[in-house]
C-alpha cells in the first residue's frame, strides 16, 4: 500500500477491522504503512484487540520437561477441528514454571525457591528483563502462594507472593511481597490477612483486577454428623490489585460445597485432595469447580459469579454426573476452557487421564486427537496423558509489559 492510499477507508472502519485479526496476522499488517503501524501498536488498540482475541492456546509444561521446551496448542482446533489431529508447537523457550498468565503473557519462574521471573508473550515473541527475586530479611522460602496480576488504574503488571516464612512470630500478622514490573521492577510488602490458614491453589486466578486463590481457615474446622470426621470451610483469598489490599469471598451457598470432609486423625490432609474446591476463569468469569470425592450420587459442579464480588451472583453452568463415562468418584477434572456455546476443554488429575472435550447440549464426550509427530514429551506424551502436565489458556494477544 502506497501512501496516498492511506485514506482509501475511513479510520474507525480500518481499526475496527483490524481488532478482529488475529494477532500473528497484526504482526505482518504493522508493516503495511505507517497509519497502520501506527494503529496496530498503540496501547488503546493492543489492549481493545486482546479484549476481543478469539486465539486461545493451550500451553503447558511436563514433569519431564526441565530443559525441554514449553509446548503449545490450539484451542479452537481442539474443540471444533476433531478430524485432524491438533498439531503441537514447541514455544523454543526452555523450561522454566509457568506462574500465571495474564493478557496474553506468561510468568515464568526459575529455581526453588524461586530467583527470578520472566514475562514472555508468545504471539510476539517479547520477553521482559529478568527480575532478581528480592526477599525481605531472608524470606525465601518456598512461596505459599503466587500469582500475576495487571494494574489497569497505573497500567501495571504486578506479581503477588507469600511464603510460610512471611508469618510473624505468634502468627500475629503476615506480609506478602508485590513486584511492580516495569523498566525498573520495585519490591514491596504489604498488609496481609491474619493467618492462620491454609491455601489450596498455588498459582493466583487473574478476573476483574484481582488475584484469587481457595484458602480455609483451620480455625473455623467444624464438628460433622459423622463422628470420625471434620467439616472445613473454604473461601475464596483475594488480592486487588489497584489498592494492593487483600480480602475473602464466600463460595456458592450449598450444603455440601466447599467442604472437605476428612479423618480426625488426618492432620496433613494427605489424599483428600479431591475434594477441595478449584478455581479458573470460563468464559471470563471467576468460575469455581467441585468434585465431592467420597458421594457417589453427587456430581461434579461448575459455577461461574456473573458478577465479581457479588455472592449471590454464583450460577451453576455445568453439571456432570457420576456415570463412568466422563468421571468416577475418586478421579478429578479440571477445565481449562469452556467456549460460548458451552463446549468444555478439561483434563483428568489421574494416571492414564487425557484431555476430553464434553459438549454439554449433545452430552457427548471425546478425546480430541493429537498429532503424534509433533508431540515431543517421551514418557507422558499429551497424546495419551493428560498426567504430570502444568496447564495454562491464554489469549494470543500483542501485549508487553512496559514499551
Amino acid at each position: 500500500m502506497h501512501e496516498s492510499d492511506e485514506c482509501d477507508l475511513p479510520e474507525d472502519l480500518i481499526w475496527e477491522i483490524l481488532l478482529w485479526l488475529p494477532g500473528r496476522l497484526l504482526l505482518l499488517l504493522r508493516t503495511v504503512c505507517r497509519a497502520w503501524n501506527s494503529f496496530i501498536s498503540s496501547h488503546e488498540f493492543v489492549m481493545h484487540h486482546h479484549q476481543r482475541s478469539t486465539q486461545p492456546r493451550l500451553v503447558y509444561c511436563s514433569l519431564e520437561s526441565e530443559g525441554l521446551d514449553i509446548m503449545q496448542c490450539s484451542v479452537s482446533s481442539l474443540l471444533y477441528n476433531q478430524l485432524q489431529p491438533t498439531r503441537i508447537e514447541p514455544l523454543h523457550i526452555k523450561y522454566k514454571s509457568i506462574q500465571g498468565s495474564c493478557n496474553g503473557l506468561l510468568c515464568l519462574c526459575e529455581g526453588l525457591p524461586y530467583k527470578n521471573l520472566t514475562l514472555f508473550n508468545p504471539c510476539t515473541r517479547w520477553v521482559s528483563l529478568i527480575v532478581p527475586f528480592e526477599y525481605p530479611n531472608g524470606d525465601d522460602r518456598h512461596p505459599v502462594f503466587c500469582g500475576l496480576g495487571y494494574d489497569a488504574l497505573r497500567n501495571k503488571y504486578k506479581f503477588v507472593t507469600c511464603s510460610k516464612t512471611s508469618i510473624t512470630v505468634g502468627g500475629l500478622g503476615s506480609r506478602a511481597i508485590v513486584c511492580t514490573l516495569d523498566a525498573n521492577p520495585s519490591w514491596k510488602t504489604v498488609d496481609h490477612p491474619m493467618f492462620p490458614y491454609f491455601t489450596w491453589c498455588h498459582s493466583g486466578t487473574f478476573v476483574n483486577g484481582t488475584l484469587n486463590w481457595i484458602a480455609h481457615d483451620p480455625s473455623k474446622n467444624r464438628e460433622d454428623d459423622d463422628p470420625f470426621r471434620l467439616l472445613l470451610e473454604y473461601f475464596i483469598l483475594t488480592f486487588e490489585l489497584e489498592t494492593e489490599s487483600f480480602g475473602r469471598l464466600r463460595l456458592p451457598r450449598n450444603s455440601f460445597f466447599g467442604r472437605l470432609r476428612l479423618p480426625r486423625n488426618n492432620h496433613t490432609l494427605s489424599g483428600f485432595f479431591e475434594d477441595v474446591p478449584s478455581l479458573h476463569v470460563l468464559k471470563n468469569f471467576l468460575s469455581i469447580c467441585f468434585h465431592p470425592a467420597y458421594d457417589n450420587t453427587a456430581a461434579y459442579t461448575i459455577w461461574i459469579m456473573k458478577e465479581y464480588g457479588v455472592e449471590e451472583s454464583w450460577t451453576i453452568v455445568l453439571r456432570i454426573p457420576f456415570n463412568g463415562r466422563i468421571i468416577t468418584p475418586g478421579n478429578w477434572l479440571e477445565p481449562l476452557y469452556m467456549s460460548e456455546d458451552y463446549i468444555l476443554l478439561a483434563y483428568g488429575e489421574f494416571y492414564r487421564a487425557k484431555l476430553l472435550v464434553y459438549n454439554f447440549r449433545r452430552r457427548e464426550v471425546v478425546h480430541p486427537m493429537i498429532d503424534i509427530s509433533s508431540d515431543s514429551l517421551s514418557i507422558y506424551p499429551l497424546s495419551k496423558f493428560s498426567y504430570g502436565k502444568f496447564f495454562h489458556v491464554y489469549h494470543e494477544s500483542l501485549v508487553s509489559c512496559f514499551p
